[in-house]
């Protein structure tokens, strides 16, 4: 059996091509919900009229909610499909 172990590529804030295939990248908020433990892109949570649906637990997160925090950015390329982690702008934390 042939296993080939993906690697995280990390950018800088200020880039917005995709580092493999060089097209425009999409950025997405990483979010935690406190509750369930579930970190992912925001593109993952079900949006409602008065906030998120969490895709783990299926609980409804309303909007300022402090049981979900943004942890980070992501980004993914549209054409390759490689995802990326964000490196936080210097002074930011």
């Amino acid at each position: 059996m042939c296993y080939r172990k993906e690697t995280t590529v990390q950018i800088s804030a200020d880039e917005t091509m995709c580092p493999v295939c060089r097209n425009r990248l999409a950025f997405d908020r990483i979010l935690h919900h406190m509750i369930c433990a579930y970190v992912g892109p925001s593109s993952d949570f079900v949006e409602t009229a008065d906030g998120y649906v969490c895709p783990k637990c299926r609980r409804s997160i309303a909007s300022g909610d402090p049981a979900c925090e943004v942890v980070g950015t992501s980004a993914r390329c549209s054409t390759c499909g490689k995802e990326m982690i964000v490196s936080p702008v210097a002074g930011a934390i």
